[in-house]
């Protein structure tokens, strides 16, 4: 569901927090039945779309109001009565849901079919179906908050038990330098979290870290090698290879899988075993990431990564494509993003056609004939010789700042501005 922007007042941030829940199987029906009523309300939208547009192609005449949220919204509560009697069991907040999903869902068709969405093409809105459309209803209004270290207030299911210590958010809440602004509640592989979305105060922030680091993103022993600018190593943050460690269990969830009646109970034992297979996996990978950025974001002040084309990689083969994706090197670039600017740190972006690997850290000499199968290689001028991770990072930490090009996001960060600087190729300021 696509939310509208909300401007953050001066010395507040917007966070969120996933929570894991234990809900009682009550509380699990009462989800499910709101999940079912924004489904229920995404169809109906969905049709009233598709209605809309068959008509202008008959008559030629535009229906405006299928554009909006607020417009459905007024019809439904015309017709819900009609179309589901049971609205009054379920929360009004799931209707709502499901008409922004939908009109959502037709402004990235417009903007994919007009060329302003990059990404692949996206589709005409189409129905949702239960099993396949994921189990989640967001809640912004009614009873909504945090009861003590282990219970959350959701509307309508009450007072649910957590699955983890949730002191931290308690804390904020209780000393009111926190506001809960929406919560998720979602179902994956047969468990229950909440994606709390908080308002709090700006962290305490200490004094600026000086000093400019590379940081090379890798697929081998090491998912991150941050490099100085003299050459020595900052860190090396191992690769968990959450993917690759786990493909044995997964071959075997999927093996159990097919051979299961589709539909049956066993098949759906096998379904949800396989689904906590994959879960675990993208649980590790986030977990490292989420470390390794909050370090680098705390410790450095200048962070420079490269500005990696990760769609032409995953062209490439198979163990390549699968190295790829578990190192997850768009969403490192995300967490950066947004964590230099919540900790007062310069982020720059190297263009991706800079030769940070093939370039000596020592003379400066291009080695063009470097492949990507030589991890290590000595400089054909002075003989140095190079690992090539340690090598991209110092080149990468050597780039000039008054070479760089300063780009302004728009928005006023804790200490200072976070700024994101692109060098080019050639190390000198792009246009």
């Amino acid at each position: 569901m696509v939310r509208a922007k909300y401007a953050v007042p001066a010395g507040k941030i917007l966070k969120g927090w996933k929570v894991a829940l234990a809900p009682t199987p009550e509380q699990a029906s009462r989800f499910r039945r709101d999940d079912g009523a924004r489904r229920n309300a995404c169809n109906w939208a969905v049709e009233q779309i598709t209605k809309a547009f068959d008509q202008a192609k008959e008559t030629g005449e535009h229906d405006p109001t299928v554009w909006s949220a607020w417009s459905l919204r007024r019809r439904w509560n015309c017709v819900k009565a009609e179309v589901a009697p049971w609205w009054a069991e379920c929360s009004k907040e799931a209707f709502a849901n499901g008409i922004a999903d939908a009109v959502a869902a037709l402004k990235n068709w417009h903007d994919s079919k007009a060329g302003n969405r990059h990404g692949r093409r996206v589709g005409f809105p189409q129905f949702r179906k239960k099993g396949k459309d994921p189990v989640r209803c967001t809640y912004t209004t009614g009873a909504l908050r945090i009861e003590g270290p282990r219970h959350i207030v959701l509307p309508g299911a009450g007072r649910v038990e957590t699955a983890e210590n949730i002191r931290p958010l308690w804390r904020h809440i209780r000393r009111g330098t926190g506001r809960i602004l929406s919560a998720t509640v979602r179902e994956k592989a047969g468990r229950w979290s909440v994606s709390l979305r908080l308002e709090i105060s700006a962290p305490w922030q200490p004094e600026p870290c000086t000093g400019t680091v590379g940081v090379d993103v890798g697929i081998g022993t090491h998912l991150l090698v941050v490099m100085h600018e003299d050459g020595t190593v900052a860190q090396k943050v191992p690769n968990p290879r959450a993917l690759r460690g786990a493909l044995a269990e997964l071959r075997q969830a999927h093996k159990a899988l097919s051979r299961k009646m589709k539909g049956s109970t066993r098949w759906w034992k096998a379904k949800r075993k396989l689904a906590r297979a994959h879960a675990r996996v993208a649980a590790i990978r986030i977990d490292a990431l989420h470390k390794a950025t909050t370090g680098l974001a705390k410790t450095h002040g200048q962070i420079v990564i490269e500005d990696l084309a990760v769609a032409p990689l995953m062209r490439g083969i198979r163990s390549h494509r699968m190295a790829w994706t578990d190192a997850a090197a768009g969403e490192l670039r995300r967490q950066l993003t947004y964590k230099c600017e919540w900790y007062g740190a310069e982020l720059w972006l190297a263009n991706r056609f800079y030769p940070s690997s093939k370039t000596c850290s020592a003379c400066g000499r291009l080695n063009a004939a470097l492949t990507l199968g030589q991890r290590t290689w000595a400089c054909p001028r002075c003989g140095t010789t190079h690992n090539r991770d340690e090598n991209a990072g110092t080149n990468l930490a050597r780039l000039p700042a008054s070479q760089a090009e300063t780009q302004s996001d728009g928005k006023t960060a804790l200490l200072r501005r976070v700024v994101v600087k692109r060098v080019n190729h050639l190390g000198r300021v792009t246009a």
